[in-house]
């Protein structure tokens, strides 16, 4: 199956076993107030190496997550990217993101 997105820089499709552990780990580490809180997601790409993660929102928005490995009790945390589409993540430079 070919992937939908084409990734650039150091991002790729996130295995069917890294997407899993990603919507695990993000689900583990919201605290209530978080802009992700009840929302529904599910794991698209991510950057090689890293705990960075591209998720694809019920909405059709995008967020780009750095997981924390914790969980966490201030909702400013983990930091969340909020993207309008998939072109518009990309758009970003790749050293912003």
């Amino acid at each position: 199956m070919q992937d939908e997105f084409e990734w650039d820089g150091d991002w790729e499709t996130a295995s069917a076993k890294d997407a899993a552990w990603a919507e695990e780990e993000l689900r583990r580490e919201l605290a209530p107030g978080h802009i992700l809180f009840n929302a529904r997601w599910k794991a698209l790409g991510r950057r090689w190496r890293r705990d960075d993660f591209l998720f694809q929102l019920e909405d059709g928005r995008f967020a780009q997550i750095h997981l924390t490995r914790h969980i966490e009790t201030d909702p400013r945390w983990p930091v969340a990217e909020i993207f309008g589409s998939f072109d518009d993540w990309k758009a970003t430079p790749s050293e912003d993101r």
